[in-house]
């Protein structure tokens, strides 16, 4: 079976990336990658950026990197053309007045899929929130152009996070896959439009994948039969060990042990605090562990704040997000990788790190993921700032334990979430969705 598929949203890579990874297998994809930060480019990815490039910073539609060429299947949003005080708000009442008989009846037909969700959502859709839902659809037109001419275009859209809205208000009559990464945890239990129709575009979506492991609790709250487990898409090809350039500058300027914990400071998601209080115990016995600390997120000044409290200043080094072949390189520096402690299940940063051969440490229920792979990773569960300390201690001591998880956990990215089958789990869904559309 031949078709298109579009890739709507960016957040993470994880569109640019698996449509660059659906297009080995020779699927068609394109990717829609409509943020406006830097980190959210596939230039972010794939292209070698200067340091000291600004992860959060605007990036200028049409900025050319030396050496690297966005690819022609990348859509990006187009600069709306100056227009006058008022424009937009006149511009959008005379859409809506267009459109409302056709919201009006795709309330009626959504209404009634809705019903299964009411008692678990506590509340009803309304025609309010169809209409909210076409203010974004509109909202996006301006940027993409026409959404549902630009939907149908394609033979079948993945919608990542909350984009899962978009097809289900512009094109209700076609198939499309809703892609969660962590959207699935809280974002559809809202009260409010967002979440009911984020809930809704999940119940209706041809296929919802799963990429995070934890999250399957509340697709069985939302009574979700659809769903499929796939790992996120991580090249192992790209991702690899080797030499460390930054690795060898830290350790001639008498670095010791080298830890890297590179997600943003967020204490409630990824309890960063953890990292830091497990440093000062580490500090007792090395003195010279060196921490490559993440120094971005809405924490931020609370993890500045409790370094300097515990005076481990001299023993963290601060790291704004750099660009992905620059990651690669902090990788390989790091003795161990830590993640987050709080949820139990891993993102893009564990099985990156595990690529590179470098052993992990983070929360890590292995019970929860029996249901999505056969065998677990090897990585290194610890949840507080005492089994941390005693983790990092251990490895600490141990070369060649770490370098024993390091090569373990690199055979079980290849087994287990290499490209590839992330690649083919995907476009064994779209054959099933298609195939049952047609």
């Amino acid at each position: 079976m031949s078709f298109s598929v579009l890739h709507l949203g960016n957040v993470a890579q994880n569109g640019y990336n698996n449509a660059k990874l659906l297009r080995r297998l020779g699927v068609e994809t394109y990717a829609v990658c409509d943020e406006a930060q830097a980190l959210a480019q596939p230039e972010w990815e794939d292209a070698p950026l200067p340091p000291g490039t600004d992860a959060m910073a605007t990036w200028p539609p049409g900025l050319a990197v030396e050496g690297w060429t966005r690819p022609d299947w990348v859509i990006a949003p187009r600069i709306p053309a100056r227009r006058p005080p008022g424009w937009y708000r006149v511009a959008y009442a005379i859409a809506l007045r267009r459109a409302r008989p056709r919201l009006e009846r795709t309330y009626l037909s959504l209404r009634d899929h809705f019903e299964p969700l009411r008692d678990t959502l506590g509340s009803d859709l309304t025609l309010e929130d169809v209409i909210a839902g076409f203010r974004t659809t509109w909202m996006q037109s301006i940027l993409l152009g026409d959404v549902g001419r630009l939907f149908r275009r394609h033979e079948l859209v993945q919608a990542y996070a909350t984009h899962a809205i978009l097809p289900l208000i512009a094109t209700p009559e076609r198939p499309f896959v809703a892609y969660e990464h962590g959207t699935l945890r809280e974002l559809p239990f809202e009260p409010s439009w967002r979440g009911r129709l984020l809930s809704l575009a999940y119940r209706r979506a041809g296929r919802v994948i799963i990429t995070n492991a934890d999250v399957i609790s509340s697709a069985h709250r939302l009574g979700l039969e659809n769903t499929t487990f796939v790992p996120h898409p991580v090249d192992e090809t790209k991702y690899t060990p080797g030499s460390s350039q930054l690795g060898d500058e830290l350790r001639a300027g008498g670095a010791g042990l080298i830890l890297l914990a590179p997600a943003r400071q967020d204490w409630r998601e990824k309890q960063n605090d953890v990292v830091v209080r497990a440093l000062a115990e580490l500090t007792r016995d090395h003195p010279n562990a060196l921490l490559l600390l993440g120094d971005w997120g809405e924490d931020a000044p609370r993890t500045h704040g409790l370094v300097e409290q515990l005076g481990v200043g001299r023993n963290v080094r601060w790291t704004k997000p750099v660009a992905k072949l620059s990651l690669i390189d902090h990788y390989r520096a790091a003795d161990v990788v830590l993640d987050q402690f709080t949820f139990g299940t891993f993102g893009g940063i564990a099985p990156e790190a595990m690529a590179c051969e470098r052993p992990v440490v983070m929360a890590f229920d292995r019970a929860l993921h029996h249901w999505c792979f056969p065998v677990p990773p090897p990585i290194v569960d610890a949840r507080d700032e005492r089994t941390v300390a005693e983790a990092l201690r251990r490895l600490a001591a141990d070369p060649s334990e770490r370098a024993r998880l390091g090569r373990e956990g690199r055979s079980w990215m290849e087994r287990h979430h290499g490209w590839r089958l992330v690649a083919e789990r995907q476009r064994a869904i779209y054959d099933e969705v298609l195939g049952a559309s047609a």
